[in-house]
């Protein structure tokens, strides 16, 4: 398996930033919610304390004094919930020989009450040393008739449910209206991420199309912080394509130079058939043939990478009906195969020399029945490349001569007879694109010829 396919395909942008949006949103908004709801349960305190203080106010003026120290108590303290057993709220009121305790406190086990100095008050919340209850603790001073003082604290205690469903009520709300913001600007960020990454989907596009032959260059308006990379994309294609010209124009002047001295050379042999004549003119041959192979390979160097699509099905149609031309006294049968919309993003005369040299050497050397399948290397990638198999039912090649067939240099002549120059051409085409070429046994019986070619 290859390193490509073992990569994991990359997240795209827009994904990542929006993943990221809702990371940060939800911890902003969760130390937000975090930090009101303490807020409020210190402000709930504050006012539970404000009303416990209040509470003791309505104790002690329901509170009477003996000449004798002793406390006397009105039956309504004020507050109706001191007289009904289990409300939540108890009082209490303590001397040095009297103890009293509202009615609230009946089949309810509360803390022992303690003594705080005079004029002291002291407010603890249900977790700081009070036990399961919030207390506050008032001490104050009698003057009795014989001018001493009786010190009395009043403590009221207040069970915690009784600030739960306040409590229960804001976080709620809280954390609904946290959410309905955070989806708000979830949606806002998408919104904005959308409109913000348009140019880079147009670019996107721009680009696809120039890969595809529809473009020739990227233009249009960017944004500014896209014009570098419009900018260096649109002077590397000129500069390909410069590049490409003058590749093609030094091989036309090549070309044209060594034509002239051949054809000289050509006219200046004897015509008198002498075996002489014969081997100056093989020679001729020999480095016309050798000029030409050379000329294609530097072509092959210079073939460009943004080649505008060829619609394979249709070159191959014509091949097929020359071929059929041709070979049509032995009654060739070229079966078809050929993925749906497929495109091959190479230069068109060298798919149709490739795939012409192949199927013509099957026509010559099966014995009627030719099977030609391709299909693109890697269907999520378009551009990557195509592969080509050709299979026909011939007597096929030995194995011991198909790496002789295979060897970069070996002469046309020098080949398995019939597979000579054809597959010369091939092995050039092949390499120029870095593919692969191989042999098998065909399922027809004879030769099965597989090609790939990377255009990515």
């Amino acid at each position: 398996m290859s390193t490509t396919a073992n990569q994991q395909k990359p997240f795209s942008l827009r994904l990542r930033l929006v993943v990221l949006a809702v990371l940060l949103l939800t911890v902003s908004l969760g130390l937000v919610g975090y930090a009101l709801d303490a807020a409020f349960h210190r402000s709930t305190e504050a006012g539970l304390q404000a009303r416990m203080e209040s509470l003791v106010y309505l104790v002690l003026a329901a509170t009477e004094v003996g000449d004798d120290g002793s406390l006397e108590f009105d039956q309504d303290p004020g507050d109706p919930r001191l007289r009904q057993p289990g409300s939540g709220i108890y009082a209490s009121v303590s001397g040095e020989r009297d103890h009293w305790a509202s009615a609230s406190r009946l089949g309810i086990n509360l803390p022992e009450p303690v003594q705080v100095q005079t004029g002291e008050m002291e407010f603890l919340a249900a977790t700081e040393g009070s036990g399961a209850f919030y207390t506050f603790r008032y001490g104050v001073s009698w003057e009795l008739p014989d001018n001493r003082l009786l010190p009395v604290t009043v403590t009221i205690l207040v069970d915690p449910k009784e600030l739960q469903p306040e409590i229960q009520a804001f976080r709620s709300g809280l954390w609904q209206s946290l959410g309905l913001t955070g989806l708000i600007l979830v949606l806002a960020q998408v919104i904005l991420l959308a409109l913000g990454l348009r140019p880079l989907k147009r670019i996107t596009e721009d680009i696809s199309g120039v890969e595809s032959g529809k473009l020739e260059r990227l233009e249009g308006n960017y944004p500014a912080e896209l014009e570098p990379l419009r900018h260096n994309i649109n002077h590397l294609l000129d500069t390909e394509q410069a590049n490409q010209g003058r590749y093609r124009n030094a091989l036309d002047s090549l070309a044209h130079s060594l034509k002239t001295p051949l054809s000289v050379i050509r006219s200046s042999l004897p015509a008198d058939g002498s075996p002489k004549a014969d081997a100056m003119d093989d020679a001729v041959n020999d480095m016309q043939h050798l000029i030409a192979t050379r000329l294609q390979r530097a072509a092959a160097s210079a073939r460009s990478s943004n080649a505008p699509a060829v619609d394979v099905k249709t070159q191959v149609d014509r091949l097929v009906a020359s071929l059929k031309r041709v070979h049509s006294q032995e009654l060739i049968n070229i079966d078809v195969n050929i993925e749906p919309d497929l495109d091959f993003y190479g230069e068109q005369r060298d798919f149709l020399e490739l795939t012409g040299n192949l199927l013509d050497n099957a026509c010559k050397y099966g014995h009627g029945e030719v099977r030609l399948t391709i299909r693109a290397l890697d269907a999520d990638k378009p551009r990557s490349g195509i592969h080509l198999q050709v299979d026909d039912n011939g007597p096929g090649i030995a194995v011991d001569k198909r790496e002789q067939l295979l060897q970069r240099g070996v002469r046309g002549d020098e080949r398995v007879e019939g597979h000579g120059l054809g597959l010369a051409i091939a092995l050039e085409i092949v390499s120029a694109y870095h593919g692969e070429i191989g042999i098998q046994e065909s399922e027809l019986g004879g030769t099965c010829l597989s090609v790939t070619l990377k255009t990515r």
